[in-house]
């Protein structure tokens, strides 16, 4: 289980605290009711006006799978299963192709776009149909990614601007109940706390959460972009050896993916 974020987030948070009571500060001060509903509530309901339910679900969904580092995906098994597949139907026809569609050990979500390249090539379409069509369902799923992205840098956006409202609120209210200067300063560094909380959500939770499903849909555009020269190469009759040493060039951008391509070179 990946928990970098998790991490990353915890030792911000833990940082910005230390350093405030380093100065002196008391951390009850920071802990008040009213700024949190201003802003998470606000924030919330901007986020769910701008986006529909079902990709609010499907983000969040996305951002769980960040932490399964076997959802990024395992180019090595993948580049294993389309060379087997590209032997086997140079020696026997696309009769294997009809056994892989299949096999029980293809049916997770990462061999979609490798069945439905299969099936392409079943009904005997050309390498560029092949193409044309696999390009256009990647696209199709990079778009349905980046809306979910959307959803997190949303938040992002509307948090600091709601701790703005809740800072302005705050005046508002300590303004037209004034008494004395001394209330009038402890009033006011009470108000800001909402921005602290809109500024600190933003660039310590909803960004980074942002950023991690960016990552995620980098590793698996190129996967898919793996698959689709592998079902190319399978259609045009490739070597295996050839299949593994043109797909290996995508290991670089997974974990550990340069001593697996030094590897798959060396071998």
């Amino acid at each position: 289980m990946d928990i970098s974020l998790l991490i990353g987030i915890g030792f911000a948070l833990i940082s910005l605290l230390v350093g405030f009571l380093l100065e002196g500060g008391k951390l009850l001060s920071l802990l008040l009711l009213s700024p949190m509903i201003i802003v998470l509530g606000g924030t919330i309901g901007a986020v769910v006006a701008s986006s529909s339910f079902h990709d609010l679900q499907q983000a969040f969904k996305t951002l769980r799978k960040t932490f399964n580092p076997k959802a990024y995906g395992d180019p090595e098994e993948i580049i294993q299963i389309i060379a087997e597949l590209s032997d086997a139907c140079r020696r026997d026809g696309f009769i294997k192709v009809e056994t892989a569609l299949t096999d029980p050990a293809l049916s997770g979500e990462q061999y979609l776009l490798l069945k439905e390249g299969l099936i392409l090539i079943l009904e005997r379409k050309t390498t560029e149909e092949i193409q044309y069509i696999l390009e256009a369902d990647i696209r199709s799923y990079v778009a349905q990614k980046q809306v979910e992205i959307d959803v997190f840098e949303s938040a992002g956006g509307f948090s600091p601007t709601l701790g703005i409202i809740g800072t302005v609120l705050g005046l508002i209210q300590v303004l037209s109940n004034f008494s004395s200067p001394e209330e009038l300063t402890s009033s006011i560094a009470v108000a800001f706390v909402a921005t602290l909380y809109g500024v600190s959500f933003a660039n310590l939770i909803y960004f980074p959460m942002a950023n991690k499903i960016k990552v995620y849909l980098k590793r698996q555009r190129l996967l898919k972009e793996m698959i689709l020269d592998g079902v190319c190469m399978i259609a045009n009759g490739a070597l295996s050896r050839s299949v593994r040493n043109e797909l290996s060039l995508y290991y670089h951008a997974f974990p550990d993916g340069s001593s697996k391509y030094i590897e798959n070179i060396e071998n």
